[in-house]
């Protein structure tokens, strides 16, 4: 129970029912003084009627989904909204425009939120005026300064929630990229260690298992008789363990790739506010400063799909074609028409040419597209001895 009132839903319904309250109030009170049901009234209700089916139809999918749809409705309710502050002349009205400055600012910025409110506030204090101008003017202004600050004391409370959300958010990021960290670093902790582990044996055991095997060849030259055929036999299994230890060293070496899929998986698992595919056609890399440019990669573009996007859905796909692996990200967020590069982006940039690779970013109707080009293990490998051949002429 307590994680449904913190939940969306609840603050969705909740919004719905004030403004079905408030219609049914407003109404009722109307129909009281004047006694009998009119056209006014009538107009009233189907305006109630119709800024409440905005409202919902605004916390649908449907336009959850599609944020220039969002403006629109966002305009709608307000221009319905301002028809019933001149039509209605009861105080109770301005709830509506509460509602309303709420959702203003969980869609836009604060600083755009903090102007919608003041043009709510003039909308119902230009109602008030209008209304009470024969007759009480100094009631119109009462009424516009008391629900004014419930206007400004509800776009707080909502950015203080926002804010609080977004921290929340980011947190629950930072944790997910610490745990996809240790699990890279524990892959890549077990692949030193077991090839620390193979070349101990090639170069210790395999070393001591030849010169036995050398000498125990020598032997066979020097001994006869029943002795010469126990140092044939010792000669058979000294060549014979040599090789087993040359199988079990390959093996080692072989079994060496960083799995990719456990740290990605990690990494985007309850990710808020986007339905997250993986498409990994490569599931492993030989390199471990590969599989870490490709989670760096990864987390940033996730981080700012979050932050400066509006999308819902984020598909992640790595391929492995033609000596390369090449990492895609795309998101169904609204167009952007130009992208200034951040820190996060040249810093990504930066990761990627270290090791030979490229960035490319796109932003059309589909959403954003980041694409990953870099090199597999054995042209990394051909470039870091091309660095060292050129320092070594250097």
């Amino acid at each position: 129970m307590p994680a449904y009132w913190n939940s969306q839903q609840a603050q969705n319904w909740t919004g719905a029912f004030v403004i079905a309250v408030v219609g049914v109030l407003c109404v009722y009170l109307r129909f009281d003084v004047q006694g009998h049901w009119s056209a006014p009234l009538t107009r009233q209700s189907l305006l109630f009627i119709a800024t409440t089916f905005c409202f919902m139809v605004f916390l649908s999918p449907w336009s959850m989904n599609h944020r220039p749809r969002l403006v629109a409705l966002l305009w709608l309710e307000l221009v319905l909204i301002g028809t019933l502050y001149l039509l209605v002349d009861i105080p109770y009205v301005a709830i509506l425009g509460i509602v309303w400055v709420v959702q203003a600012a969980e869609t836009f910025s604060i600083r755009i939120a903090t102007w919608l409110l003041a043009l709510a506030v003039a909308l119902f204090g230009a109602s008030q005026a209008w209304h009470w101008a024969g007759s009480n003017l100094a009631m119109g202004f009462s009424n516009t300064v008391t629900l004014s600050l419930f206007h400004l004391f509800a776009v707080i409370v909502t950015h203080r929630a926002n804010r609080e959300q977004t921290l929340r958010e980011e947190t629950a990021l930072l944790n997910r990229e610490l745990v996809a960290t240790r699990e890279l670093l524990l892959q890549s902790s077990r692949q030193s260690e077991r090839l620390r582990i193979a070349r101990d044996l090639h170069d210790l055991l395999g070393h001591h298992l030849t010169a036995l095997i050398l000498n125990l060849e020598v032997a066979t030259h020097l001994t006869e008789g029943k002795g010469q055929q126990k140092v044939e036999q010792a000669l058979a299994l000294g060549k014979l363990l040599l090789g087993d230890l040359r199988t079990a060293v390959s093996e080692l070496r072989e079994d060496d790739a960083i799995e990719l899929l456990q740290a990605l998986t990690t990494l985007v698992q309850d990710t808020p506010r986007l339905q997250i595919e993986l498409a990994l056609q490569t599931q492993t890399v030989n390199d471990v400063r590969i599989a870490e440019t490709i989670l760096r990669c990864t987390q940033e573009a996730l981080t700012n799909c979050l932050r400066h996007s509006d999308a819902t859905r984020c598909d992640i796909d790595l391929r492995s074609e033609a000596g390369s692996l090449t990492l895609t990200v795309q998101d169904n967020g609204s167009a952007v028409a130009s992208i200034r590069a951040g820190n996060g982006l040249k810093g990504m940039a930066e990761r990627v040419r270290q090791l030979g690779g490229a960035v490319m970013w796109l932003a059309g109707s589909t959403g954003f597209q980041l694409t990953v080009v870099l090199p597999d293990a054995d042209g990394l490998a051909a470039l870091d001895d091309l660095h060292g051949a050129d320092a070594g002429v250097a």
